[in-house]
């Protein structure tokens, strides 16, 4: 992937304690903003601390240890948006997370 510069700034932790998470970013046009991509943010009821663990975990199918999860989940939504770019359509965020996790030197 082209290492295209992508600004995304999150605030996890303030997030979590409000009980919310982002869970995806989109790469659409849409009317009600000029923004080229937007957070998908969900409401999380319980097991806050687990929940990006269990998420990547759900995405890639092996737990991802050792490693500052934010700065993890950050750079996996980065790496969605450039691939969204490059190929012109929005991707799923399970072969970003993949094709990130298999091709970054983490």
């Amino acid at each position: 992937m082209s290492n295209t510069n992508v600004d995304l700034q999150i605030n996890y932790d303030s997030l979590l304690k409000q009980g919310f998470a982002v869970i995806d970013v989109r790469y659409k046009e849409y009317d009600v903003t000029n923004e080229l991509f937007k957070l998908i943010i969900v409401k999380v009821e319980s097991d806050r601390d687990d929940f990006y663990p269990s998420m990547i975990k759900h995405y890639v199918g092996k737990e991802i240890k050792d490693r500052n999860i934010y700065d993890l989940w950050t750079n996996i939504l980065k790496h969605k948006i450039i691939m969204s770019k490059q190929l012109n359509r929005d991707v799923y965020i399970k072969v970003a997370a993949m094709d990130y996790l298999e091709n970054s030197d983490n």
